[in-house]
């Protein structure tokens, strides 16, 4: 009977320590994350992974086609002598341009959820910094990503984020060569 009384006493003791009803648990309802659900991004700091694929391909042309025609007389006669003079002036111009580019971007990189709008969007900027060749580049992307966008493994696309502003910018000696300075202009005006 002892040995009963014991285990007994012993089994609703750890009923009680274990028990989450003896030891309740609070949380914010609002920032809860169970431990096995999908890892999407949900508050500020948090992660996302984008995709990026974007191509751009832009053409401008204009044509001019200008003509001028003027011309002055003057007539005067005095006594039998007449005098006339007369002088005109034509001009005409014609020209044409145009212009494309094309540009694409491929690339994955994490942002951070920087703030959250009243709308539930996610504000997010990451920047990711890459080296190839001795060139440096840099990819920036920043913008407004729905929630319901992001996939279970917490990425998106980035056709999907709205207001989307992508920089693709680089330095090093390709960078150089398209923007030079006077001094390289000089130099390569002179044949260096």
């Amino acid at each position: 009977m002892n040995i009963k009384r014991c285990l007994l006493i012993y089994t609703a003791a750890q009923f009680l320590f274990f028990s989450t009803a003896a030891f309740p648990i609070e949380y914010d309802v609002k920032n809860y994350k169970a431990k096995w659900a999908d890892q999407r991004a949900t508050s500020v700091g948090d992660v996302v992974t984008i995709l990026v694929q974007e191509t751009a391909k832009a053409t401008s042309s204009a044509g001019l086609d200008a003509e001028n025609k003027h011309s002055v007389g003057i007539s005067q006669q005095l006594n039998s002598n007449s005098f006339n003079l007369d002088t005109g002036l034509n001009g005409s111009m014609a020209g044409e341009s145009s212009t494309s580019r094309n540009g694409s971007i491929s690339a994955t990189i994490t942002a951070r959820v920087t703030e959250i709008d009243q709308h539930n969007m996610l504000k997010i900027f990451g920047e990711q910094y890459v080296t190839v060749n001795g060139e440096e580049q840099k990819i920036t992307i920043s913008g407004y990503v729905r929630p319901e966008d992001l996939t279970a493994q917490n990425l998106v696309v980035s056709s999907r984020i709205e207001s989307a502003v992508i920089e693709l910018s680089g330095i090093g000696e390709v960078n150089d060569n398209r923007n030079p300075n006077v001094f390289r202009l000089l130099f390569r005006w002179l044949g260096f």
